[in-house]
Order: C-alpha cells, then structure tokens, then sequence
C-alpha cells in the first residue's frame, strides 16, 4: 500500500492538474503542462501506469466532493439552514434551489474537462505506442481503464447538463493554440448519451481482452471492469427512465441495465460486510467496488501518507459531519466507531464510560476545524427504526427540555422530555492520531463510489419497472437486513411491495437510510417516478415522496419537529412542478461569455 501512495504523490508531480494559458475557452481547453519533454515521457510501461496514479490523484483531489455532495446531495432536500450551534450556513441558495445563470453553483460543465484532456492525452498515447513498449494484457487494461472514466465524467456532465461538448483528442497538447479551432459547441443530449454508451462497450470490450489485467492490488482505488458495468446500469436505467433534451426515455434500455447490475452481483465476487459500521472502518472491504482512497495503512511512514486539504476535510467531516465545539458524537475508545458500552463522547474527547476522565481524542488537537456549515433535517433522523443499526451514523442533540437550551447527546432519548435540535452524520472521520497540520490529515475510511448494495437497489427498482414484487421485496431486504443485523425479524422488518408508486417510494426510502451522505438522493430523486412512463413532473423530485418527512405521522408524534419547533413537513416536495427546467443545471456566464458557440439550458 505503502509503494502505491509513493508512486501517485511522484506521479501527480508529473502529470499535469491545470492547462496552458493558450485558449480564450481555457476551462474547456485544459492540457497536461507539466510532463517532461515527450523525449523523456512515455517511453516505458511504468510511465504508462504511472500516469494513471497520477489521474487517479487528480480524481480525488477534484471530483469526489462534487459528486458526492455537491451535485448529488446539497440541493436534494435533505440539509437545513437553520443551524444549532450558532454557525451560518453556507451555499443556503443551493440547498433551496434558487440559483439562476449568474448563480450556476459550477462553472464550465462541472469541472471534467480537465481530467478528460488527461485521458484523452492517455489514450491517444497508448493507441500509438510503440510495438513492444506495452504488453498487450497493460495496453488492453490502460484502454479499458481510460475509456470507463471517460464515460463516466461524460455521464456526469450528461446528468447535470443534457448535451455537452465532446472533446476526445488532447488538442492543445497536439499543438492547437488557435482559439478559433478550440471554441465546440455543446453536442445534442442523444448524441451525447450515444457517444457514452459507446465509450462503456469500448471499455468493456478492452477490458475482456485484457485478460484480468490489473494496474494494482489494490484495484478498487482505479477505475475497473466492475466500475464500468456499474456504469453502463446506471447510464442504461437513466436513459430508460428520464428524458433529456432531445433524448426520449427509452424502456428497452432498462432491460440492458438489469444484465450489467447481475454481472456486478454474481461475477466478480463481492460480499456485504456483515456489520454495517465497519464498511467505514475496513478500507477496500469486500463490498467495495469503486472508492476513492481517504485512508492509508502505513500511518508510521510520514513519506506513504496521502494528506488532504481543508477543503475535503471540512467537506466530509467538520462541515457535514458536525465537527465544531458543541457537538456531540457517540464512538468507542478509539474515537473511530460507534459505542457499545453506553458511554458518551464529545467532539475532542472520548471515554470508556460515562464516569472515566476523559482523555483527549489526539487526532483533532492541531486540526482547529471550522464550524459546522451543514445539518441535516430532523425528518432524515426521525425516518430510521429504532432497531436499524445505521441510525447510530446520527449524532443527535437534544435540548433536556424547552426551558434549557444546552444542547447535549442523551442515550435514551424520551421524546416527551426532550426536544431533538439537530443531527450531523458520522460517516466520514480522520483517522486518530494522523495529521501534520490544521489543514492536511488523514481519513479513517475511503470515499466510496460504488458499493454492492447500491447494485441492489438499482435491481430492485428495475424489477418494481418490470412488475416483479418479488424482486422488489428480495433486493430490498437484502439491504435492510444487513441494516437491521441481530435485529432482523422478515416478518416485522422486511418490506411487503405494493403498487408501483408505493415501491419507487420504498426505494427512495432505503436509499436515503443506506446511502445518506455519498450523494445518491438527488439523483434518485430525478429518475424514481410516480407513474411508469409518466411525464418530467411525475419523476418524484416534483412529488410529495422527495419531502424527508413523507410517511411520517406527525400527529401521533408530536416531536416530530424540526429545530425551529415546527411539525416536520410531510408533503412539500424538493421542486415545483413550474421549475422543470431546474432538472438540469445552468450553464455559468462566464462560460456562455468566453464561446460563442456554448448555448444556455432552456429556462435560465
């Protein structure tokens, strides 16, 4: 492990993470700037691998708080900015979906296309290597490689925007500086769509010549075969089941969607891990398909440690985890998972039992985190069982009573004595003692993209396509009794389908329990629909089913409040239906200012 983390921090210094100042149209123009001369540069196989470490490097310090939190979980309805420890909100526009062409929340399609000049850059090089210089197997599996990540920034973009630019050639690095043949205007939705599904057979077809190539052990940190097969479920059920510009949803291709999730579950060998909580404390675990590396396993080795900057660390755990001085967590001794022994923990300190001194939870001391910016809604915390085990992610704090406004974490939560304020999520967490500076450490767990029980529920919601109840129920409970563990009773926990609507909305449920905080609610939210085939307003983002608190029975539940002690909404959904256009992000207008060729979305 320790050698892979060497090899991506000398390999990032190769390969470049901006562009050449050469293009009016920079951000969509951007170019490797700092290899060696060529002379000196792809001249062996390690050079090859290594720059893929190196992509790898610019994936993560780039892209996974985008797709993790600020495209697929900010504006999905489920934060507050009504805060508890005396904070301000950020980004308070977004989380309400009030944004326009001069406040587009991303620039230039999102950011990709500087990651997609360095494999285009990639492929081209590996396409024209020299006889020899490659084994097959390493040029099969380079390719195959490029190709999946390829597709999937161009999904990315295609989910986010409809139709985008396709650049697939690295024209600066080639010597193009004429601004005039750099300026591309936006390729329709269809073509787009085309032009990823190709990619995904391109990749896949490589990879099988490839005979189980793989640049790594540890090949879950890199883009892989199962990568590309989760992809091509996810491109095929999107395009089964959501119309984009000039793409009209097509049912056949939910059909091809099912075949690549089955190739995920039965043939490469993924498991569940069996206790929920240690998905966040086993790097690389046996439901792993495709993570982003937060963690290290030589933390003795200053040299092998990966370190982040303030941002991410504040992206995953002070600000959206509730890191600040007056909040509360309940972990173990450790200070890494979650309690057993019924002692309390505050932020900064743990302690074996509520009467042990406490002893100071290193990892934080030189850290000095920001206050927390993000809270979740109290309806997300009130829609777990008390007998799921992954309502323990929550840290909630309560007030004792409405005359006292201590905040404080209780054990056993009366709800007619107490009054929940907030809930942070502690899913992501620096590991302890390892940090160097209040801006770098490192995370006790990966970033995950794609795990085996997201497989599951995308099965699961194309069998409720298919009419299959019965595979509805079985994937759905596949997920929920790993949840529930000792708890699990079928007959009391496990979910009976209904009707159609009744299912997408279960799905939606589940997912939101499963997969808070690794940004999957917005885009569920977008494609889940209340009516098979129905219209853009029927997809349940305009449905009551999107408020956090659908389902719950606030009447007989009174403290089913919200922090400013009003009753949890039930029923307002994330987007009326008079913001259709809202499905797709607008293009910025320093963008739409700097080529004359990029066209607005409709509606901005």
């Amino acid at each position: 492990m320790k050698n892979i983390f060497s090899k991506i921090a000398v390999y990032a210094a190769v390969a470049s993470l901006g562009l050449g100042a050469v293009s009016c149209n920079d951000e969509l123009n951007q170019a490797p700037i700092d290899y060696p001369a060529i002379g000196s540069f792809w001249n062996s196989q390690t050079d090859f691998t290594g720059n893929v470490y190196a992509l790898s490097a610019q994936f993560r310090k780039n892209y996974p708080a985008n797709i993790l939190f600020w495209a697929g979980e900010l504006r999905a309805g489920s934060l507050t900015i009504d805060l508890i420890n005396g904070s301000g909100a950020v980004n308070v526009d977004y989380i309400q979906n009030l944004y326009d062409a001069s406040h587009a929340q991303f620039s230039v399609f999102g950011g990709y296309y500087g990651f997609i000049a360095n494999l285009n850059e990639l492929i081209e090089r590996t396409n024209e290597a020299q006889e020899g210089l490659l084994t097959d197997n390493a040029k099969n599996g380079l390719l195959g490689i490029a190709h999946g990540w390829r597709a999937y920034a161009y999904f990315q973009m295609y989910r986010m925007y409809g139709g985008v630019p396709i650049r697939t050639t690295p024209d600066v690095v080639n010597g193009i500086s004429n601004p005039d043949e750099l300026y591309m205007a936006r390729a329709t939705a269809e073509e787009t769509l085309a032009f990823i599904k190709e990619e995904i057979n391109t990749s896949l077809a490589y990879f099988n010549a490839s005979n189980n190539w793989a640049i790594s052990s540890s090949k879950a940190y890199y883009w892989n075969k199962a990568a590309t097969e989760m992809l091509a479920g996810e491109v095929y059920l999107w395009s089964g089941k959501v119309s984009t510009g000039n793409h009209t949803a097509t049912p056949a291709d939910v059909a091809t969607a099912k075949g690549y999730f089955e190739n995920v579950v039965n043939n490469y060998g993924y498991s569940l891990v069996k206790d929920y909580f240690k998905i966040w404390t086993t790097p690389l675990n046996s439901e792993t398909i495709y993570s982003v590396c937060y963690t290290n396993s030589d933390d003795t080795d200053e040299d092998g440690h990966f370190q982040f900057s303030a941002y991410q660390a504040q992206m995953l755990w002070s600000k959206s985890a509730g890191a600040s001085t007056t909040a509360w967590s309940v972990q173990d001794a450790s200070g890494l998972g979650w309690r057993t022994d019924g002692g309390a923990s505050r932020f900064g300190f743990y302690t074996d039992s509520p009467e042990a001194a406490q002893t100071p939870y290193t990892c934080w001391s030189p850290l000095s985190p920001s206050p927390n910016r993000y809270m979740y809604k109290n309806a997300m915390y009130f829609q777990f069982d008390e007998n799921d085990l992954r309502r323990t992610m929550f840290f909630p704090q309560w007030n004792i009573n409405e005359d006292e406004q201590d905040l404080t974490y209780i054990e056993d939560f009366d709800p007619t004595a107490h009054v929940l304020q907030g809930t942070f999520i502690l899913k992501y967490r620096p590991s302890l003692g390892v940090s160097w500076s209040p801006t770098n450490y490192v995370f006790a767990n990966d970033a995950v993209i794609y795990r085996l029980p997201l497989a599951y529920m995308y099965l699961a919601e194309i069998a409720n396509y298919e009419g299959d109840n019965t595979g509805v129920e079985t994937y759905i409970n596949k997920v929920r009794e790993r949840a529930y563990g000792d708890n699990w009773d079928e007959a009391t926990y496990g979910y009976k389908a209904g009707s159609f609507r009744q299912n997408e909305n279960a799905i939606l449920r589940e997912k939101d329990k499963e997969f808070i905080m690794e940004g999957q609610r917005w885009w569920d939210l977008c494609r889940l629909t209340a009516v098979k085939g129905g219209s853009d307003t029927d997809h349940l983002v305009f449905q009551p089913e999107s408020c956090p608190g659908y389902g719950l029975d606030v009447t007989a539940n009174p403290w089913f409040v919200e922090k400013n002690g009003s009753p949890v909404p039930t029923a307002t959904p994330v987007l009326s239906t008079s913001e259709v256009h809202k499905l797709l992000w607008p293009v910025d207008q320093t963008l739409l200012g700097s080529d004359p060729l990029i066209e607005q979305n409709p509606g901005y």
